[in-house]
């Protein structure tokens, strides 16, 4: 087996996809580079992936990757200052950042235009719940 040296940044994304997917991070890159060779074709989603949508915000220049839940509408951390942390909201996990990265301002955040998805490149509110 051959590896490859990355950064410790995108390490850490590739362990944030493979725990959201709940695979091996080599599996997590075989996916993603299976999506960018058909990224014309729809493959089927398995049922545990429809709940956990790769999320990210960059605040005070900081990038901060997280997984939202739909079911629960929770928010974990993967990486940055609140990394390994669990929010219940969206907008209880922008204003965790705000107050780490910046204490000096008032924290309170809207949550689903704060975070953006991942794949997408749309803020979260694109699949907020009614």
């Amino acid at each position: 087996m051959k590896s490859i040296e990355v950064s410790d940044g995108v390490h850490d994304r590739v362990a944030l996809l493979a725990r959201a997917w709940k695979v091996a991070a080599g599996e997590a890159i075989r996916r993603l580079l299976d999506e960018f060779m058909h990224s014309g074709e729809q493959a089927p989603r398995r049922e545990s992936e429809d709940d956990e949508v790769p999320i990210h915000a960059v605040y005070e220049g900081q990038r901060i990757d997280a997984v939202y839940h739909t079911r629960t509408k929770r928010v974990d951390a993967g990486t940055g200052v609140l990394a390994g942390q669990s929010f219940k909201s969206p907008s209880g996990a922008a204003m965790a950042i705000v107050r780490a990265l910046n204490p000096k301002v008032h924290p309170n955040r809207n949550g689903w235009t704060f975070w953006t998805i991942t794949q997408t490149g749309k803020t979260l509110e694109a699949i907020k719940p009614d």
